[in-house]
């Protein structure tokens, strides 16, 4: 008899590549939970076999139904779809937190659940000890304790530390322009060139892992009720300056500068979201490596996903999905 696995966030970019993902494994029937069952993207799946359910991340009675029966959930939160109404970041880290929370107790109520996947971020004021602090993290990192609180839900949770994505070259913070005096592109980033990122590769890389850890279990125990199982999603580590030269030499555009500039600068033509944007990128910058993608829980256990098997021969570098893109109109 088949398994069920619920999937957040369906229609998104995580949710939809974990649906893309689970193509591979055989014996699990996949529920997509979205807020409109008659968008395009959700109709789309739905024509692909994926029973499409309606739910909202602010109603817990609706999660809990569209929960039923699932021995997987795979749950993600969307800090940036409050914070572009102009809320700002204190309030849509509140919702996040609500939403995380609300999440958690209809996964705690299903009787059903084995594996509760939980997509996150380094809780990065805790990890520099307030100095940096990064609401789009924090606020993840604010519901990974809640989960760790929970002494049966953290027994099934895998918490999935996710990088920096491939593709956001298409937001305008991270888009090199082209000088024609220097006759390359420039980038102005808030910190040193030599800081190092996280790399996630593509975000389909985060539907990989959860494919394969459906495959094979979590090696490791974590230590104690509120220890922690972590999987780092990665490709690797990169110095800024050397990622985007690399992305540059890939795309064909010739040399790319990356430009250190103060904070203020660089935050100032990207309003709110270059003070969100560069908080993350002085966080990199304070915190440095490991440390970017350390946890702060007691007892906590992170395992890389590139030695993991059923997933680190399926992992896409970043190099790699540059490779199939079309640069042409960038």
């Amino acid at each position: 008899m088949s398994k069920l696995i619920v999937v957040t966030g369906a229609t998104g970019m995580q949710g939809s590549g974990v649906i893309d993902a689970l193509s591979a494994n055989t014996g699990w029937k996949i529920r997509g939970l979205t807020r409109n069952i008659n968008s395009e993207k959700a109709r789309a799946l739905a024509h692909r076999g994926v029973e499409m359910v309606a739910a909202d991340f602010d109603d817990q009675d609706s999660l809990e139904k569209a929960f039923s029966g699932a021995s997987a959930i795979f749950a993600v939160t969307d800090f940036y779809e409050p914070f572009a109404t102009g809320m700002g970041a204190e309030k849509a880290m509140e919702i996040e937190y609500d939403r995380g929370v609300k999440l958690a107790r209809a996964a705690v109520n299903t009787a059903t659940l084995e594996t509760y996947f939980w997509s996150t971020l380094p809780a990065a004021s805790e990890l520099t000890g307030g100095e940096a602090k990064v609401p789009h993290f924090d606020a993840k990192g604010a519901i990974d304790a809640y989960i760790k609180n929970d002494p049966d839900l953290n027994a099934k949770t895998i918490f999935l530390l996710t990088g920096f994505y491939a593709s956001n070259f298409g937001y305008p913070p991270f888009t090199p322009v082209y000088s024609k005096p220097a006759g390359q592109y420039i980038l102005p980033l808030p910190t040193d060139s030599l800081t190092f990122l996280p790399s996630l590769g593509p975000v389909s890389n985060i539907g990989v892992t959860v494919s394969g850890l459906l495959q094979n279990p979590y090696p490791k125990a974590a230590g104690g009720a509120k220890g922690g199982r972590y999987v780092h999603v990665t490709t690797g580590k990169y110095q800024i300056q050397d990622y985007f030269s690399t992305w540059a030499d890939i795309a064909g555009k010739g040399k790319l500068q990356v430009l250190s500039i103060p904070f203020e600068q660089f935050e100032a033509p990207h309003g709110m979201w270059g003070t969100e944007l560069g908080l993350m990128v002085k966080f990199w910058e304070i915190s440095g490596a490991p440390k970017m993608w350390g946890t702060v829980g007691e007892g906590d256990v992170v395992i890389d996903a590139r030695e993991l098997d059923g997933i680190k021969d399926r992992l896409v570098s970043a190099e790699d999905f540059w490779r199939q893109g079309d640069w042409s109109q960038f």
